[in-house]
């Protein structure tokens, strides 16, 4: 078997070594095409908090590769002068033409051919069984020897450069430095050369504001230096070549084509910030090695491979997504109370959360408890934990930071929105569990704007009635509040309820939207609104509001996301209207704030409000951070009390749904806006909610399945963090003694 190794990325380099070592009767090239400096990129990070060991399969290497690499405990971050230094997290980092160097002197000694070459004009077939494409994020080969990989290449918004300084440091230290009202930011990493690394970062404001646009190395090494001189300690700089860049983030649609596969940053990378791209390529080499090396037919070999990998691969793009968006957007954090500050910027991948960082930063955590806290101790003379904090909007204090999230039933008695005894023990057992807020499902202003006919509803005497049985149960019982969702579903309404629809097509009903869109293809057009509709629904929403108000509800929720009518005006897939409510996002949310102007003018003073918003589509042409940033200012200077900050819902397209991966889109309303903002989606356990809450990133966090799996899913947390302040119903007390067993 012939295997061709088309660049020196470290994934490919390493599996050169693998096969060569499992099947020496392979014949493995590897064609150098002329890699990029290496030297001017930043060190590779081999070991963090999250992956503490690097265990490769050939020892021998792994150790030599260690052996070479800076091993480090602690971090420090300093901005403007101060400074936070934390001893618990331990790194591994490598200068990149240290590790090439390495990998290349071991594939040579196994007996790999390395020549320098091209493959242009050349067909996958004619270079051997298997063609590995490894030269790296900027591959020329991609297009070259395929064309069904699609790569999608998404440029950061900051730009950067590398230098070398003429001392080691201790630790990572992360550097931050104000300038014009522009923000630089720096990496100084130890390389493992007795020297470190500095790799400097800022927005295209930051480099006109310095005068660094169009700069050479020189004046951009002059700067730094002045900049960022008193955190240098005396060392100097000098550049490693380049200019100022943008990270370059890679995708592909597809890691092979034929016998052509992606390895290493060809098939997608991290930002070094992350740093652990490389260390992800080395195992990706392992996994194909593996399924080579076994006689396994290629095709079904790298379908295989790519099919265990990429999952850890897009859990890794996630991570330096987030963090790469932390370092676009400096300035909203910069102004934070330094812990929480540091804090954030060490938790930025939404990768660490707040159970480990205790461990690691056991101070700094302390000290931003303390900061939300507002200094107030618990029974154990410690901070609360933050998902224990109480949180007031308007006159509403809310015991806690947990909510559970609406989520719709389907369950009304009589298929004209009249709540029953399902509801009294669904949420009741909630509010009984400890939830700070327990909001109700979706409740329809009319009955056309129901999703199914079994929805809730507040648009009859009847529902005040039914809902304030469960209100009163929760308010006389439990500590909870209690909030309601109004809300319309549009054209997605009139269905059968979810367990019931197999193949019938709905909707039961004639449904409306601000354009004839139906939601799934081929489906039945909704009728487009018209004004006087505009005008009944105004009326309809502001009569369901004094309802609510008459009900017993603490918290009211408008719902302006997941495609019903209110979200449909807002995004521009779903409204074409050419008239004054379309076009524009200002004109799109003309009639949404009508609603909200007129649900606020009817709800008391006394008494918050909600809105939850859809800020991304995950479609192109549809909504985006920057539009949700825009609607969360409309909402805030209209009056709105908090933002429930969640995604899509508009179209069918469901984004890859993974841990918190909702979460930078709270992060970066509430922290551009200074607004309060709740954060849903994919959060199970409360070390991401206290670490969500402690980094600045929501101020409430909203479970729903965590809810349905658990309704006593908060009284848990408490117990699994030794909180006591939660206590219990006093029917429940006696449960406090109790010891329970794992098995």
């Amino acid at each position: 078997m012939k295997i061709a190794i088309v660049g020196t990325d470290p994934a490919g380099l390493y599996l050169a070594c693998l096969l060569k070592s499992r099947r020496p009767d392979c014949m493995v090239e590897i064609i150098d095409t002329g890699s990029p400096d290496r030297d001017a990129a930043p060190p590779h990070i081999l070991t963090n908090p999250v992956k503490p060991e690097l265990k490769l399969a050939d020892a021998e290497l792994g150790a030599r590769i260690m052996a070479a690499a800076s091993r480090t405990q602690g971090v420090v971050i300093k901005r403007d002068g101060e400074m936070v230094r934390t001893g618990g997290q331990a790194y591994a980092m490598i200068r990149a033409a240290t590790l090439v160097t390495i990998l290349r002197e071991r594939a040579s000694a196994l007996g790999c051919r390395i020549e320098t070459g091209s493959v242009a004009g050349r067909k996958p077939a004619d270079l051997g069984d298997v063609v590995v494409i490894a030269d790296g994020a900027e591959s020329v080969t991609r297009a070259t020897l395929a064309d069904g990989f699609k790569p999608e290449l998404r440029p950061s918004k900051t730009r950067l450069m590398v230098f070398s300084t003429d001392r080691s440091v201790a630790e990572p230290t992360f550097l931050f430095r104000r300038m014009s009202g522009a923000v630089f930011h720096a990496f100084l990493y130890p390389d493992g050369q007795g020297s470190s690394t500095l790799t400097v970062e800022t927005t295209a404001m930051g480099l006109a504001a310095a005068g660094l646009e169009g700069a050479g190395a020189a004046k951009s090494a002059d700067v730094v230096a002045t900049l960022f001189g008193p955190d240098l300690e005396g060392r100097k700089i000098t550049p490693r070549g380049g200019s100022w860049r943008p990270f370059i983030a890679v995708r592909n649609a597809a890691w092979t084509s034929g016998n052509a596969v992606l390895l290493g940053a060809a098939a997608y990378n991290a930002h070094h910030s992350v740093g652990l791209g490389v260390r992800s390529g080395l195992e990706d080499a392992e996994a194909l090695a593996t399924l080579i090396a076994d006689g396994s037919k290629i095709d079904e070999a790298l379908g295989r491979f790519e099919a265990a990998r990429r999952p850890r691969a897009d859990s890794l793009q996630r991570a330096s997504a987030a963090s790469v968006t932390w370092f676009e957007h400096t300035n909203r954090y910069i102004d934070m109370a330094l812990p929480q500050f540091a804090y954030s910027c060490l938790t930025r991948s939404m990768r660490l959360n707040h159970e480990q960082m205790r461990a690691l930063a056991p101070e700094l955590s302390e000290a931003v408890e303390t900061l939300i806290a507002g200094g107030a101790k618990s029974k154990t003379n410690r901070p609360p934990p933050p998902m224990f904090t109480p949180i007031t909007l308007r006159g509403l204090t809310i015991p806690n930071r947990i909510a559970m999230s609406p989520m719709c039933m389907y369950n009304a008695i009589d298929k004209d929105g009249t709540v029953g005894d399902f509801h009294l023990v669904h949420y009741g057992s909630r509010a009984m569990g400890g939830a700070g807020l327990v909001i109700a499902e979706m409740t329809d202003v009319s009955p056309e704007g129901r999703i199914s006919a079994y929805c809730a509803g507040m648009y009859k005497p009847e529902h005040v009635v039914a809902w304030r049985r469960v209100t009163d149960f929760i308010h006389a019982k439990t500590t909870s509040k209690v909030g309601v969702q109004l809300g319309h579903a549009g054209r997605k309404g009139g269905e059968l309820r979810p367990w019931e629809r197999g193949g019938a097509k709905g909707p039961q009903w004639q449904t409306i939207a601000p354009s004839a869109i139906p939601f799934v293809k081929d489906g039945v057009p909704p009728r487009e609104l018209n004004r006087a509709d505009m005008d009944r629904l105004v009326a309809a929403y502001a009569n369901a509001t004094r309802m609510a108000d008459q009900a017993g509800f603490d918290f009211l929720e408008l719902h302006f996301a997941h495609g019903y009518l209110l979200s449909t005006f807002i995004s521009p897939l779903s409204n074409t209207r050419t008239d004054q409510y379309g076009g524009s996002l200002a004109n799109r949310l003309r009639f949404p704030m009508e609603v909200f102007e007129a649900v606020r003018a009817a709800w008391p003073q006394d008494k918050p409000s909600c809105v939850r918003i859809s800020a991304y589509d995950w479609m192109e042409g549809g909504t985006t951070v920057e539009d949700a940033i825009a609607i969360g200012r409309m909402l805030k200077d209209a009056g709105n009390d908090i933002l429930s900050v969640s995604t899509g819902g508009v179209t069918g397209v469901r984004p890859t749904a993974g841990r918190l991966y909702q979460a930078t889109f709270s992060d970066q309303v509430r922290n551009e806006l200074k607004i309060i903002t709740m954060n849903v989606g994919a959060m199970a356990s409360h070390g991401d909610i206290n670490g969500m809450i402690a980094a600045g990133r929501a101020d409430m966090c909203a479970l729903a399945r965590g809810h349905l799996f658990d309704p006593y899913f908060t009284r848990h947390a408490a117990h699994q963090q030794d909180y006591t302040d939660l206590g219990w119903p006093s029917e429940y007390e006696r449960a406090a003694s109790l010891e329970m067993r794992d098995f």
